[in-house]
């Protein structure tokens, strides 16, 4: 350890965590809005998900819930002509996928940002649709409005962050009255009056927490990784050496005293009348409560903000809870009623105009996934089933049964 007196001490300061917001910005010299101060607003969406396993989980969770079983035609009957529009729009939508694939897509952008695109392919005499692709809409910027305040395009780049490297294409805003253009782009987004243009995701008023949860574990990892904390301070009190002296001293010190990954301690150098060395011990702090304490907050304001009233039901264990079974039935119905249902709608409303303009009625719906393999309640269960079947159901054994005839007692 080099001379203190020497030594420049650098004071860090506290500095306020910064969580970017959806600012739509237009410039002069850009022809379209820009999503986010820095245009890349969207990628930090995306980022999001890698940023906490709760987050994560409750979003996959999401999207797992509205795909459930897949997709089927509810409209029974439908006259052959009809059954062979819906046949194509299900099973070939486009040459590479089909109703189900372009589904899972949509549904996650729904979700990271509150909105989904397509693109539609329109026929040559511009009568039906085609084709239609899911698109990034992440990668979706838009135009400036015309004159009359509406905007008629949007631009599309694989990556923002790159202009230079990566072409800007300029793809018409869907409508039905202006089939100039063969492709064109149909945005469905979740309404919110706090942005005109782009869309906001559900979850926004958690992004704080996300960023916390982030941080939580990155301090974690920091100290396992690094032990950046001294365990003790040691003062040696026999003068202050030279400065390669006491590298010297710091090194045996560090040799003889710890291990590999042993305690980590600060070394001083000074006078004193007692010329023993010093040793004071550096007090732990209750961090590990505080951060316990911060976890919970995390879960909750999280849970609060998708409307998971049981995070059982998105694979989130919360300690002491057991959860009976007609309880995590209530909280599955309440929670797909609430915000799965309202995601399927978004995705069908598309789907049903698709289907309209290439000329069918036919209604399509998702197949519900039902949470548990049985839908009795539990009441109901005790009725019907024998001891043995209710404990093998939750994972008991079975209780042994005697053979011998029932003895009478005179």
């Amino acid at each position: 350890m080099s001379n203190m007196t020497n030594r420049k001490i650098n004071i860090i300061t506290e500095e306020k965590l910064y969580v970017p917001q959806l600012i739509e910005v237009t410039t002069r010299r850009d022809d379209f809005i820009k999503y986010g101060a820095d245009n890349l607003f969207p990628d930090y969406l995306l980022s999001l998900l890698e940023k906490s396993s709760i987050h994560k989980s409750i979003q996959t969770g999401k999207q797992d819930m509205a795909m459930g079983d897949g997709i089927k035609v509810a409209t029974e009957n439908l006259p052959a002509d009809q059954q062979a529009i819906v046949s194509k729009f299900m099973n070939m939508p486009n040459p590479n996928e089909n109703i189900e694939d372009i589904s899972y897509k949509i549904f996650m952008d729904l979700i990271i940002y509150g909105a989904y695109a397509l693109n539609i392919i329109w026929s040559k005499d511009r009568q039906t649709i085609a084709e239609f692709y899911h698109i990034d809409y992440g990668k979706l910027r838009c135009s400036k409005p015309d004159e009359d305040g509406n905007m008629n395009y949007y631009y599309y780049c694989d990556d923002w962050s790159d202009t230079k490297n990566n072409e800007i294409k300029k793809i018409a805003l869907y409508s039905t009255d202006e089939r100039k253009d063969p492709s064109q782009i149909m945005v469905v987004k979740e309404y919110n009056p706090a942005a005109k243009y782009y869309a906001i995701p559900q979850y926004s008023a958690s992004i704080p927490y996300v960023e916390i949860d982030f941080e939580i574990g990155a301090y974690h990892l920091n100290n396992i990784q690094n032990q950046l904390s001294p365990n003790y301070i040691i003062q040696i009190n026999t003068g202050i050496p030279e400065e390669e002296e006491q590298d010297e001293l710091f090194r045996q010190f560090k040799s003889e005293m710890t291990g590999k990954k042993g305690h980590k301690f600060v070394l001083l150098f000074g006078n004193g009348q007692d010329q023993a060395p010093t040793f004071i011990p550096i007090a732990t702090t209750d961090s590990d409560k505080q951060f316990l304490v911060l976890n919970e907050a995390v879960l909750q304001a999280l849970c609060t903000a998708n409307k998971v009233t049981s995070p059982m039901l998105l694979g989130i264990k919360t300690p002491g809870q057991l959860g009976g079974r007609s309880e995590l039935v209530d909280a599955y119905d309440l929670y797909y009623a609430t915000v799965i249902n309202k995601l399927q709608k978004h995705v069908l409303k598309s789907y049903h105009k698709i289907l309209t303009i290439n000329g069918t009625s036919a209604q399509l719906d998702f197949i519900k996934a039902e949470p548990l393999p049985f839908n009795l309640t539990e009441q109901s269960l005790l009725q019907v089933a024998t001891p043995n079947e209710v404990r093998d159901m939750v994972g008991l054994e079975p209780i042994e049964t005697q053979n011998n005839p029932t003895e009478t007692v005179e």
